[in-house]
């Protein structure tokens, strides 16, 4: 009999869940060197991923999504496709409307899987840094990806997203990589940078050259900022304080069984057992969970609920009396990979997230005046 959350005594109007992220396994073919992730054989238990499919699929929102990620979550493609068929059984009914996605590095995209991705309408994440892949990621895995990109364009349901990371080391390929996803007809490009290697002064002008770059290739493109398919630039500015959203609508559930309330905090915590915050956030394994969730997730929630841009500090000064920090949105846990420490900002990290805030408004600005600039000119052609 599945398990659900009112066999387990759990009201399920008490919790509610938008997003279940599951981490098939820890193994990963690649090597990027930039990776926050600790890698090992640990592969997700099929007790545990059947034991929480089955407790949380009665606690999910009408409209949810189930993202499969790594290591390289392809290593476990036996889990993530028994995964979705036990999604469906319980969603016979058709109640839910259930989103698939998969963070993948594309290396084991063969057409076995792509058609399977198909047939269920994933999401498809694509880790791929443009003409920077073979600095970072896999040697040869470019030309592989450049020819993998209008196959699965081909595949009408699956909606192909890309991810890519900037180092200092590699700004100058910014540019370069975002005409190179266009030219691909990629309709979804993240682009990212990570401060775990250091920037010079000379490596943050080339960043804003590069940037200064896509804004004339997307002014001359584009009408609207929103059209934008560079994600990041055209999403709307988030405002006020941040707080870390970790278990809020959202879980995670780890390659070793445990519960947590973002994919983020397993990785950080992974190889730090004396660490005390790796039980305070942690919602525990997935077997305790069950049998007391209510109680485990109030406690477990109250320390999160410690975690944000007011809980935060740099090498200068707490964050609180920084007069940006209603614009300032730095993730905890990504900044905890550069710091070493829950809660602290290194002087990098605060200056990249600066200047890429920053270049953000340059963005928006040179899309104001064009609009401006596009309205006076048919008022002067309708006058005329």
């Amino acid at each position: 009999m599945l398990q659900s959350a009112v066999s387990s005594g759990l009201s399920p109007r008490r919790l509610r869940f938008s997003t279940l992220t599951l981490i098939l396994t820890d193994r990963c073919n690649y090597r990027c060197s930039y990776c926050y992730q600790r890698k090992s054989d640990r592969e997700l238990p099929i007790p545990a991923l059947t034991k929480t499919v089955d407790f949380i699929f009665p606690l999910l929102t009408r409209i949810c999504y189930i993202n499969f990620y790594g290591g390289e979550p392809l290593l476990g493609f036996d889990r993530l496709r028994r995964t979705v068929s036990r999604f469906e059984r319980l969603n016979r009914d058709g109640k839910r409307r259930i989103r698939y996605s998969l963070s993948t590095n594309g290396s084991l995209l063969e057409e076995e899987v792509l058609r399977f991705l198909d047939e269920h309408a994933f999401t498809l994440l694509l880790s791929f840094d443009g003409s920077a892949q073979d600095k970072c990621r896999e040697k040869g895995s470019f030309r592989r990806l450049v020819a993998l990109i209008p196959k699965i364009l081909e595949r009408p349901r699956i909606r192909l997203e890309t991810n890519s990371v900037f180092t200092a080391e590699t700004i100058r390929h910014l540019s370069p990589s975002i005409e190179l996803l266009l030219h691909l007809g990629v309709p979804r490009i993240h682009a990212g940078f990570t401060s775990r290697v250091k920037w010079s002064p000379a490596s943050y002008e080339l960043l804003k050259k590069e940037m200064a770059a896509v804004r004339s290739s997307f002014l001359g493109r584009f009408e609207r900022r929103v059209d934008v398919p560079w994600v990041e630039m055209a999403q709307p500015d988030r405002k006020g304080i941040l707080r870390c959203d970790a278990g809020r609508e959202q879980l995670a559930l780890a390659a070793d069984g445990r519960l947590w309330g973002c994919f983020l905090f397993p990785h950080y915590f992974d190889g730090k057992e004396r660490d005390p915050g790796g039980r305070k956030y942690c919602f525990g394994a997935v077997e305790a969970f069950v049998a007391d969730p209510e109680a485990i997730y109030a406690k477990t929630m109250r320390a999160i609920a410690g975690l944000g841009m007011a809980s935060s500090r740099t090498p200068e000064k707490s964050c609180v009396f920084c007069g940006e920090i209603r614009s300032c949105w730095v993730c905890p846990l990504a900044a905890a990979f550069a710091s070493g420490t829950l809660g602290e900002i290194t002087a990098g990290t605060c200056e990249l997230t600066r200047t890429i805030r920053q270049e953000k408004e340059l963005f928006k600005k040179a899309f104001r005046e064009k609009r401006r600039a596009s309205g006076s000119c048919v008022r002067t052609a309708r006058s005329s």
